[in-house]
This record gives structure tokens, C-alpha cells and sequence, in this order.
């Protein structure tokens, strides 16, 4: 199964425990706190970008010079209904009140819908009285009840939880019946707070935007699901810049690194120059090197990549968010794409190994080369 050669390198990094151990330690702590970086900032990508396919195509409010105003429903439904592309249109209620830990916002729901993301993970719409909440919404409590104020100040039943795949989006959500999220955010009767619009393909979301504009006889403001999704990938790209900073320590900790490597293989010119003189050839000894630095680059690898994956998929991981997010509760839980998660942990491996593995190579391909009796003297040969 191994070579007799990739014995011997094993056999020989066994000889060394505390060097290969300190080696180990570098390896994985590097990759791992670089990967954990780098890898944050794509999980959120792929959660939203996920959770987002399940939202409104366009989302239509009404606006003035103050800002956000409510929507009479009737107009409003007559008015879009005209515009050519349009499939379906239903209004939305919700709006931001005050919980026990803090504001979070309330959405209405009517007898007959729930959204796609949790259509299949809920056993059951609240009626009267009753509330389904998001995982940050009673952040490490129990409670069978929670007390709302907006307009006015009510408890509800939980009846259940919104499923954690969804968590970036209803982390601070409180899904209630209709009428009730209607007099707790005080919208009068007949009024919504926008429109969630679907059209008949997904290509014409930027080009209807004009005709919705004009149905209306009053302002209103459209966006697209493309132009949310451009607004979080923005945030996301200021998140990766301050991470970036961070990086930088790490960079520094692979330079380190490799200059630690480039000293004890050149430490090492004495039993080199023994294998020279017993017959080694070039070829041997740079493959013995390689198979001495994969023996312990590869198993800290791995360790370090499982670490980045736990710090930032694990149940319960909070540091994270709260240091690049602000995140004061439980952090949502995000999605593993397997195809994103695994381009940028070998980008990580690669970063880390490939300068360890030359850093190795070199100062073993220049001994390699030179007089035997000279590297067994130690005398150092430019």
C-alpha cells in the first residue's frame, strides 16, 4: 500500500515529535482560522441567495415625500391586475414591534398561504391569538407566550417555530393571523403594507418595473427579487472587506511558517549529505522531502478545514456573528452549499500547503545538488 520511501519519510517525522507537532499546530490553526474567514462570507451568500429564489418576484410599496405609506388594497390590486406580465398579486401585513428582547417584525398570514421556505416544516397557520416566532425572536427561552406592543399590547400563544434552514431571514420573525397583525402594527381596515407581485417569467422583473410605476395613482417604489439580491451581495462584499483585514495575520502566520520550514530543512544539510555519499540520488531525496512535509501537511489540513466548517456551519457557533454581523442572539443557520464550501476550502489547503511544500522542496533540491562532503562538514555553499 506504501512505498518503502513513504515509510521511511513517516518513520523519520516520528523522530521529531515536538518539531512535527509545532509543524502540525501552525498548519492547521492557519488553515483553519482562514478558512473559517473566507468561508463565512460564502455561507451567507448561499443561504440567501437560496431563500431568496422563494421570495416575491417584485415587491410594490407606496410611498410619499415621508416615505412609506399604506396601500389601499382594492386600487391597488385593480391597478396591477392591467399590467400585462403579471400572474398573481397578493397584499402583505407586517410591520415592526416590540417583543420581550427586543423590536422584531410581525407579518400577517391569511387562512390559505404560507411562503415556499417553510410551506413543508410547518404543521400548522396561527389563528386568533396565536404567533409562530423565529429562532432569535425568544433567544434561549422556553416560553409558551409572548407579550407584543405596537399599536396596542397583547400576549400570544407560540404554537411553533420557524424551521432553521430559513433562520437568515425569520430570525427576528413573528408570523400571527391576519387580523391580529393588522391591529398590532395599527393599519386600518382595507389597507396593506406592500404587494408581493409574481410574474410569468423571471426575466421580465427590471422590464415591467415601468408599466407597475404608471398603473398606480400614486407613488409607489418597485423591487426586484434581482435587485434584493444585489443589495445583500453588496453588504456581504463590505462584510469580506473587513475580513480581509483580518486575514492579514494569517498571511503573516504562512510567511512565518515558511521561513520556519526553509531553517530546519537547511538544519538538515548533515544527513542529506549522508545520503549522497550512500547512493541517493536527487530524485530520491526531494520525493522523501515531499513525502516527510505531506505526512504532516495533510493529515493538519484536514483537521484545520473540519475546524473551519464546524466554526462556521456548527450548532450553536455565536462568536462569529457577533463579531462581523452584530448578531446579540443566537446566530440563523446557514446553508451548506457543497459546491461553494468545497472551492473555498481548497483554495485555503492550497494557500497554506503549496508555500509550506516549496519551502520544503528548495533548500532540500539545492542540497540535493550539492557535494556530498561539503554538506556532511556543514559548510554552507552559496
Amino acid at each position: 500500500m506504501f512505498s518503502t520511501l513513504q515509510i521511511w519519510a513517516f518513520r523519520d517525522v516520528l523522530r521529531r515529535p515536538v518539531e512535527t507537532l509545532l509543524l502540525a499546530l501552525a498548519v492547521t490553526l492557519t488553515i483553519a482560522i482562514l478558512g473559517t474567514l473566507l468561508l463565512f462570507p460564502r455561507a451567507l451568500y448561499d443561504t440567501i441567495e437560496r431563500l431568496l429564489d422563494a421570495s416575491p418576484a417584485i415587491v410594490v410599496r407606496r410611498v410619499n415625500a415621508t416615505g412609506w405609506q399604506p396601500l389601499p388594497v382594492q386600487e391597488a390590486l385593480s391597478a396591477v391586475r392591467n399590467v400585462i406580465g403579471v400572474v398573481s398579486v397578493r397584499p402583505r401585513i407586517w410591520g415592526v414591534v416590540r417583543a420581550p428582547q427586543g423590536p422584531v417584525t410581525v407579518m400577517g398570514l391569511p387562512p390559505d398561504y404560507l411562503a415556499r421556505g417553510y410551506a413543508h416544516q410547518t404543521e400548522r397557520l396561527p389563528s386568533r391569538g396565536q404567533a409562530l416566532v423565529g429562532a432569535g425572536v425568544l433567544s434561549g427561552q422556553a416560553a409558551k407566550t409572548i407579550t407584543l406592543e405596537g399599536a396596542l399590547s397583547r400576549p400570544f400563544e407560540i404554537i411553533g417555530r420557524l424551521p432553521d434552514p430559513t433562520s437568515v431571514f425569520t430570525h427576528d420573525l413573528v408570523l400571527l393571523n391576519m387580523a391580529d397583525a393588522r391591529q398590532l402594527i395599527g393599519l386600518p381596515e382595507g389597507y396593506a403594507s406592500d404587494l408581493a407581485v409574481a410574474v410569468f417569467h423571471e426575466d421580465e422583473q427590471s422590464a415591467i418595473l415601468s408599466d407597475l410605476t404608471t398603473a398606480f395613482p400614486w407613488p409607489v417604489q418597485c423591487l426586484t427579487r434581482h435587485q434584493s439580491a444585489g443589495m445583500y451581495a453588496s453588504g456581504l462584499n463590505r462584510g469580506s472587506t473587513l475580513s480581509a483585514i483580518t486575514v492579514i495575520p494569517a498571511v503573516l502566520a504562512v510567511c512565518l511558517l515558511v521561513m520556519v520550514n526553509i531553517r530546519l530543512t537547511m538544519g538538515r544539510q548533515s544527513e542529506l549529505g549522508i545520503m549522497k555519499s550512500m547512493g541517493w540520488t536527487t530524485g530520491t531525496i526531494v520525493r522523501l522531502q515531499l513525502y516527510r512535509t505531506l505526512s504532516v501537511g495533510l493529515p493538519s489540513a484536514a483537521v484545520g478545514l473540519v475546524l473551519a466548517l464546524f466554526m462556521v456551519y456548527g450548532p450553536g457557533t455565536t462568536w462569529i456573528g457577533k463579531v462581523f454581523l452584530g448578531w446579540e442572539t443566537l446566530p440563523p443557520k446557514l446553508y451548506l452549499a457543497p459546491q461553494g464550501a468545497l472551492t473555498v476550502l481548497l483554495e485555503v489547503a492550497g494557500l497554506i500547503l503549496v508555500p509550506v511544500a516549496v519551502s520544503a522542496l528548495g533548500p532540500a533540491i539545492k542540497s540535493a545538488t550539492t557535494d556530498a562532503h561539503a554538506l556532511i562538514e556543514g559548510i554552507n555553499t552559496q
